[in-house]
């Protein structure tokens, strides 16, 4: 992001992101959807994460559904501001859901979340409701906030329906996002790619006014991530086809939210960064 012009939107960047970014801790075939824990996905550019909290007495513990991922709220910061403080040229962007029944609260979850900004001085969130320029959030962490708050928190993400593709309409933050993640079986891939592919062609021209988030990850009992993601001996993975996407179109993508996004030594991430030099 350094080499990038600042008064660009930051939403009408190419971003690789990761999906259940801290899902790298267990290895259960249908959890698992990262390898590289999160310092590395840093370090190689991935610049969206999507982080998923149980709120527990009053913290926030890392978990994928119910799966506790070993991780803390506090360990995720912590990471992010050792990168930002190493790299301030760059920001990062966090997605923060509810993700599972609270126990033990005495507070909001939202009140929770602010009461972690508010204890770390050295970590500077973008809490504002709009789309910013990138220059306005290098150094920071750009929250889009994926549970409910009594007050304006970030870019409101609430109205995210299940396992669709839809559109928030908010004024100064409009989002298109494909969240297609049912894939019951390896023939369905064919499917989700395109779901995938059906934003791709429409994003060059709405990431100039809209967010644009794409999840290419995807999940069954009889496709479990690391299949949709790598395909199997009959059907070709959703990373194979957007290398090959990429590699024949170079141009505005959006946000990218893989899974196993250190497949073939970060080449879809490598890629997708190539795409913001492509306008």
């Amino acid at each position: 992001m350094s080499a990038i012009d600042g008064s660009r939107l930051l939403s009408a960047l190419t971003l690789p992101g990761s999906h259940d970014t801290c899902a790298y801790t267990v290895d259960d075939r249908l959890a698992r959807t990262q390898h590289a824990p999160l310092d590395d996905q840093l370090q190689q550019g991935v610049r969206v994460l999507d982080i998923r909290c149980r709120h527990e007495r009053d913290r926030f513990a890392i978990h994928h559904g119910g799966i506790p991922l070993g991780l803390t709220f506090d360990d995720v910061v912590q990471t992010c501001s050792r990168f930002l403080a190493r790299h301030p040229g760059e920001c990062i962007v966090m997605s923060v859901k509810d993700e599972w029944p609270a126990r033990d609260c005495t507070r909001t979850f939202a009140a929770t979340f602010e009461w972690y900004v508010g204890r770390r001085a050295d970590v500077r969130w973008h809490l504002a409701a709009d789309l910013p320029l990138l220059q306005s959030v290098r150094g920071g962490i750009v929250l889009l906030r994926r549970f409910p708050s009594d007050k304006p928190l970030g870019m409101d993400l609430t109205a995210w329906p299940d396992n669709a593709t839809f559109d928030i309409d908010h004024a100064v933050a409009p989002f298109s996002i494909q969240d297609e993640f049912r894939v019951p079986v390896p023939i369905s891939i064919a499917s989700k790619w395109r779901a995938v592919g059906s934003l791709l062609d429409l994003a060059p021209r709405l990431c100039g006014e809209r967010w644009v988030i794409n999840f290419c990850s995807g999940t069954g009992m009889a496709a479990p991530p690391a299949v949709v993601a790598f395909g199997d001996t009959r059907h070709r993975g959703i990373h194979e086809r957007l290398a090959e996407r990429l590699a024949a179109r170079s141009e505005p993508c959006g946000t990218m939210m893989l899974d196993f996004c250190d497949w073939q030594d970060w080449r879809l991430v490598h890629a997708l960064i190539d795409c913001n030099w492509s306008r």
